[in-house]
């Protein structure tokens, strides 16, 4: 009986640690891995094409700013990517990286594909934005994701240094 006893005293300690350690590694964790700002002009195609989207309707992104002309030469694209790495024991599933516009922000898209980080893996996930701002690339990001099928959310400003 004994025996007994310590071995479900073993098994509880190590249950419950599993579930602290579970608990405390819910959030992901986020690093920049770099910005490539490209003007429009140099894009020429896939510029016409989103500007084509846009004007009718059919863009799969976000619109922050629709009621503007687009010119190629007064727009660049500033491409993010974030290094997420899943810390913890689920996978975390449908990740989204949405970025808070600033003024001359038009538009945000990201690759459109559903991405999964499994427990202990590493992934980069990127996101373009189109900008006519000739301001800073100070951006503040935030990454979706669900574990277990709640929703969890974690903020990264992105600063080029």
């Amino acid at each position: 009986m004994k025996t007994f006893a310590i071995i479900m005293i073993v098994l509880t300690l190590a249950l419950g640690g599993t579930v602290v350690y579970a608990l405390l590694n819910t959030s992901l964790q986020v690093t920049a891995q770099g910005l490539q700002a490209t003007p429009a002009s140099s894009r020429e195609s896939e510029f016409a094409a989103l500007r084509d989207a846009l004007e009718g309707g059919y863009l799969t992104g976000v619109v922050y700013d629709g009621d503007v002309q687009l010119d190629e030469n007064a727009c660049q694209f500033y491409m993010y990517t974030l290094r997420l790495k899943n810390n913890g024991l689920v996978p975390a599933e449908m990740v989204e990286m949405q970025i808070s516009p600033r003024s001359g922000d038009v538009l945000a898209y990201g690759s459109g594909e559903k991405v999964d980080i499994a427990p202990g893996a590493t992934q980069d996930v990127r996101c373009v934005l189109l900008t006519r701002s000739q301001g800073g690339t100070v951006r503040e990001m935030t990454v979706t994701y669900y574990l277990w099928g709640h929703a969890y959310t974690v903020k990264y400003t992105y600063e080029q240094n």
